[in-house]
């Protein structure tokens, strides 16, 4: 059987399940992480997701980050290695059904463009109705036509990402740093 790609609607808790998360990867990671950020569609307001909470950990050396794989295997992070993106070390947890994911983990050094992409995309859609509603629509449709498909339900949502990327590059021309798109939504730290 394969992991379903069945969107769910907005869930507040969702800001509450990522503060439990960060606090236990904080414990794991210490003063490797520089910064510890919720993103992905469960990070916006309304979205409709996959119920799955993406975080992503910015440290200084990723090669640190293979010190950790043990310790986060104790806490049921399952270690898939740069998962396809150069750079990346990704782990996720998977649910009592042991098929579909309930959190992905993904490392980056802070200087990788990765980092820079992923808060970019979340920050514009949380204040560009158009791309949100066009994203939503998208992932909506690729859900449907993808129920079990993980490789066609991102495929399919590609160009939707391409064009909301080229839009939210223009609209953030100025900013050159993670630190620019940082989550400072109340009670992050």
């Amino acid at each position: 059987m394969a992991r379903e790609m069945k969107l769910v609607s907005y869930l507040h808790s969702w800001k509450e399940d990522f503060q439990i998360i960060k606090k236990n990867l904080k414990a794991i990671f210490g003063n490797i992480a520089i910064n510890i950020e919720h993103f992905g569609s469960t990070a916006i307001e309304g979205m409709a997701s996959k119920p799955i909470i993406d975080v992503m950990i910015i440290v200084y050396d990723i090669v640190k980050v293979d010190d950790l794989k043990w310790e986060m295997l104790k806490q049921g992070y399952i270690d898939r290695g740069d998962n396809g993106i150069l750079g990346r070390r990704y782990f996720v947890k998977f649910a009592k059904d042991g098929l579909n994911h309930i959190e992905h983990i993904h490392c980056y050094e802070e200087n990788n463009p990765h980092v820079i992409d992923e808060l970019m995309f979340r920050n514009y859609l949380r204040i560009n109705k158009k791309a949100f509603d066009y994203y939503l629509n998208t992932k909506m449709e690729a859900a449907y036509r993808y129920p079990h498909d993980s490789i066609g339900y991102t495929a399919y949502k590609a160009k939707c990402i391409s064009e909301i990327m080229i839009e939210a590059r223009k609209h953030y021309y100025q900013f050159n740093h993670y630190k620019d798109f940082i989550d400072i939504t109340p009670n992050h730290n």
